[in-house]
């Protein structure tokens, strides 16, 4: 992976541009990017840091979005991002001291979970809730959403955004829009905080973290333009349809073709 070539980075660029697009819009940008990633033949654990740097400048290109706009209120989530970062450290530590071939056999299996959780909350996803920003600050079940949900993020990430969007709906009663406004900061800091050790343990493959960058920071401000003006049901089963592909994709390279 040290050289790229020209195909490699326009596949990559096009994928983080998906990712970061559905990312904004329903969370699991993910299930698209680590593939994408993985197929060129990239470490598992080097494949999820990279994930992670490209992901946080997509979260970060719709977070900055949000507030220009004025939409959300994120003194409301200090608690969660407190907690989100401390499960995402310790996540991305215990990443650190698994073996690759483990993890080869286990990450086909993860994107599969996911990728069913996605399905089966799609609906939930769609079903409008009465938001209550007020219920955020002061309860506690954000200690044990940030600790967990943070977890996963640092030990492997895709499908994180879709998470905290069923959970904001669920435990908060926000509406899918403000769910998925509000989950944005929540998912940059755990991406961040993961992607700090990442960065200081050399598990990120820089040429192809600012090629997918640039796809992922175009794709989050496209995506965060579509949450506030647009009816986005139609675009989530065409990119629902790109995650099937893509992990299906996956599990054949790893658990069905010969090593």
């Amino acid at each position: 992976m040290e050289h790229l070539s020209v195909l490699t980075c326009f596949i990559l660029g096009i994928a983080a541009f998906v990712a970061g697009t559905i990312d904004t819009l329903a969370g699991g940008g993910g299930l698209i990017a680590v593939p994408a990633l993985l197929m060129t033949g990239m470490n598992p654990v080097m494949a999820l840091g990279t994930n992670k740097l490209q992901s946080a400048i997509g979260e970060l290109s719709a977070s900055l979005h949000f507030i220009k706009m004025k939409k959300v209120n994120y003194a409301v989530l200090k608690t969660g991002l407190v907690f989100t970062i401390i499960g995402s450290v310790l996540g991305t530590l215990l990443l650190q001291v698994i073996p690759s071939d483990k993890l080869k056999v286990m990450i086909p299996a993860l994107l599969l979970a996911v990728l069913i959780y996605y399905i089966a909350g799609l609906r939930r996803h769609l079903d409008p809730a009465s938001f209550n920003e007020n219920l955020i600050p002061c309860n506690k079940r954000f200690f044990a959403l940030g600790s967990v949900i943070g977890f996963y993020n640092g030990f492997f990430g895709p499908g994180t955004g879709s998470i905290w969007i069923v959970s904001l709906i669920k435990v908060f009663k926000l509406n899918l829009k403000n769910a998925t406004m509000y989950a944005k900061p929540l998912n940059l800091a755990g991406n961040l905080s993961a992607l700090s050790i990442f960065i200081a343990g050399g598990k990120i493959n820089l040429l192809a973290a600012f090629l997918m960058g640039i796809g992922s920071f175009l794709g989050g401000k496209f995506g965060a333009s579509m949450v506030i003006y647009k009816d986005i049901k139609w675009l989530k089963i065409i990119f629902l349809s790109l995650m099937i592909v893509s992990t299906v994709a996956t599990v054949f390279k790893y658990w069905i073709l010969p090593p």
